[in-house]
């Protein structure tokens, strides 16, 4: 090259500057910049999609709301289908979040000493094991029309898994 072109072929100091692939930075071709203010405010976020996770294999299920205890209170776990299943000689408790992954929140064998009590209108406290092998508290809210046929089941499978 000579003195007075850049290593791409342009005559240096003629208005354009090479910025990569973005295109070209000073050209007095560029478009100017357009207001989408209008265009952004009206756009929303896509919604999460809900999904109802029945499990086929379930022989009871419910819509709930799960809860974990803290040091700090209860902190929300996320809503979700509670799947009674028949796990060998036990009964599994699966809760899995009604987004489209259906993240499981939680996953517990039920058994004959695991502490299961009702809790005001429409929640049922369980004391079960994480997957770290820590007990945890939780509180599943349930329709308060549903809390008593929940809170039976529960009781029932945990004494005398359905054959």
């Amino acid at each position: 090259t000579n003195a007075t072109s850049s290593l791409f072929g342009n005559p240096i100091g003629s208005g354009s500057t090479f910025t990569g692939f973005g295109g070209l930075v000073g050209s007095s071709t560029a478009a100017p910049a357009q207001s989408s203010t209008q265009e952004e405010e009206s756009e929303e976020p896509p919604k999460a999609e809900k999904v109802d996770h029945v499990d086929s294999e379930a022989i009871y299920h419910i819509k709930c709301k799960l809860f974990i205890k803290s040091e700090e209170g209860w902190n929300e776990k996320g809503i979700g289908i509670a799947n009674l299943k028949k796990c060998n000689e036990k009964v599994q408790l699966l809760i899995r979040n009604d987004t489209t992954m259906g993240t499981i929140i939680l996953n517990t064998l039920l058994h004959d000493k695991m502490p299961i009590s009702k809790s005001g209108k429409n929640g049922v406290m369980i004391v079960a094991t994480n997957q770290d092998s820590k007990t945890e508290t939780f509180l599943v809210r349930v329709n308060k029309d549903k809390q008593e046929e929940f809170f039976d089941k529960l009781e029932e499978c945990k004494t005398s898994p359905p054959e």
